[in-house]
């Protein structure tokens, strides 16, 4: 090896000693610096998180209007910070309704499975009835006409619930006549204006209805005391109601048709049962009035004429003496 190539060696790693040196001491001196920098830095940050923790402890009407100053200040930050994100939230949105429907189709056609056998189950049995009733010569249950009208008023409070439906007398709507919806019944027409009808609501506390109870049809009234929930009273001594046993119109007095919905027994009833409506009270838009008669009526006003005829017979003289014209 020749002494130019040994001189140029040494210098080389004379250099790489002094680059290798020269790096350590950099690295120490730029962390200590960069650690004396970040100091006042963190302590200043602890200070203003400190301080917005207990400000936000502190119910002041300054502070609250500083806060929404700041928030609505912060609002277009936070739209554009948003649209990057949002096609992001779009696709896990879609993914969760996508899982949720899968889901819903699975229970949707279960039931579907479960109805169909019970359509064919009911189908059965209506054309059983039918024959039933062609040789046993039933006669028909009454057809019920019904007019749909919009509920403009009401009241639910301490001392009476009871609504107020545009319709009256010029659309044939009489004292009466009950009043449903699509959950069940609602009450009955207790005055009749020219456009307008009051009804009390099954919950007020001169409501009564005769119901049947449950599968064994346990007859019951079921009084309103202007709650949620109306009480079930005069029942049979030993009756047995459970809860969730269906409550609907039994229909004795001909006040109601039978077997108009009105609920079902609530679950904590106790030893006062109670009925849990299944149409909600409190909020009615549009409710029906059935056009429905008591049938006893008819009775009574022939019953009526008959005596009216009788009497007018037995008070002819000419009839008592035996003269004729």
């Amino acid at each position: 090896m020749s002494l130019i190539d040994v001189r140029i060696r040494e210098q080389r790693i004379t250099i790489m000693a002094r680059v290798k040196e020269g790096h350590l001491v950099f690295k120490r001196g730029d962390d200590a610096a960069r650690g004396r920098r970040m100091r006042p830095v963190l302590l200043f940050l602890i200070f203003v998180a400190s301080a917005l923790m207990l400000l936000s402890r502190l119910d002041h009407s300054m502070l609250g209007d500083v806060r929404w100053q700041i928030t609505s200040w912060m609002m277009p930050v936070f739209r554009t910070a948003m649209v990057p994100l949002e096609p992001i939230r779009e696709m896990g949105r879609t993914i969760s309704t996508q899982l949720e429907l899968q889901t819903e189709l699975e229970r949707l056609k279960q039931d579907n499975r479960r109805l169909a056998s019970w359509e064919w189950r009911a189908r059965q049995l209506e054309t059983k009835l039918s024959g039933l009733e062609a040789i046993a010569k039933v006669v028909p249950e009454q057809k019920l006409d019904f007019i749909t009208s919009r509920v403009i008023a009401d009241s639910t409070g301490a001392f009476g619930h009871n609504a107020t439906i545009d319709a009256g007398d010029a659309r044939k709507v009489k004292l009466g006549y009950p009043v449903i919806n699509g959950d069940g019944l609602v009450g009955r027409v207790v005055d009749v204006g020219a456009n307008a009808a009051r009804v009390l609501l099954a919950t007020d506390i001169d409501s009564r209805i005769p119901v049947v109870v449950g599968p064994n049809a346990q007859r019951a009234i079921m009084a309103g005391d202007n709650g949620a929930r109306p009480r079930l009273i005069y029942l049979a001594d030993g009756a047995k109601v459970s809860p969730g046993d269906d409550v609907s119109t039994s229909g004795t007095g001909g006040l109601f048709p039978i077997g108009l919905r009105l609920g079902v027994v609530a679950d904590d009833a106790g030893s006062d049962p109670r009925v849990a409506l299944r149409a909600n009270l409190d909020r009615l838009d549009y409710v029906s009035v059935l056009f429905f008669d008591d049938p006893s009526a008819d009775l009574t006003g022939d019953l009526s004429s008959r005596k009216s005829a009788s009497t007018a017979k037995n008070s002819d003289p000419s009839r008592a003496s035996g003269g004729g014209p």
